[in-house]
């Protein structure tokens, strides 16, 4: 072996010697931290994140909330909507019209839940169209029906009684202003406040210058 030979093999010893010592000594900019932990399917949390709370003042989803309180209708005894707080209704048919003569039926409901005590005659007054009353003479029965007398019965809760207002459309004087009405004002009974009603058909009251009104007694509506 020469010796060239030689020291070409101790300057590749010595420069392998050095590229060990720089990887020994040289910093890998991780330091002492400790690596990241890996986070797998099994040690996560398979819990679904709770649902945001509603913001306040917002409307409960359907179904939800305390159920509600039964309203008056659903109590027992209580009167439907439309029931007069007498447990009783007044209704108006249509005029019937005969050669001067006029009929209108009243029809008296008992849409309570307690029987009315019905007697005698309906109390009527005629109204004029600002609802004011007029000048009327009303008169307890009447030529039309003179067979009828009045009665005392009881009403009870669903069925009915009827009567009729009677008047002629007669004009026989030319001093005395013809009377025009539009509406009734009917107190069905005792205990019972009045109530307004109009014919069916819209017509007018029109009684002439006979100043004169006829009802007919209150009687079960089946009674002939």
């Amino acid at each position: 072996m020469t010796r060239g030979t030689s020291r070409g093999r101790l300057r590749a010893g010595a420069v392998l010697l050095a590229l060990a010592a720089l990887a020994v000594g040289c910093d890998d900019e991780t330091g002492d931290a400790p690596l990241p932990e890996r986070i797998t399917a099994s040690s996560a949390s398979t819990a679904p994140p709770a649902a945001p709370a509603p913001p306040q003042g917002a409307p409960e989803p359907p179904g939800g909330g305390a159920p509600e309180a039964p309203g008056k209708s659903d109590a027992p005894g209580a009167r439907p909507a439309g029931c007069p707080a007498s447990g009783v209704r007044v209704e108006a048919g249509t005029t019937e019209a005969a050669m001067g003569l006029r009929a209108l039926g009243l029809v008296l409901h008992n849409c309570g839940a307690q029987p009315f005590r019905v007697s005698g005659y309906p109390e009527v007054a005629v109204l004029g169209e600002r609802g004011e009353a007029l000048e009327v003479t009303v008169r307890e029965g009447s030529n039309v029906d003179s067979t009828a007398r009045p009665s005392t019965f009881l009403l009870a809760p669903g069925q009915r009684a009827r009567a009729s207002a009677v008047w002629r459309n007669t004009v026989t004087r030319t001093d005395v202003v013809a009377t025009n009405g539009t509406h009734l004002r009917v107190t069905p009974g005792a205990g019972a406040a009045a109530q307004t009603v109009a014919p069916a058909d819209g017509g007018p009251l029109d009684l002439g210058n006979t100043g004169t009104l006829e009802v007919t007694p209150w009687k079960p509506y089946d009674t002939p």
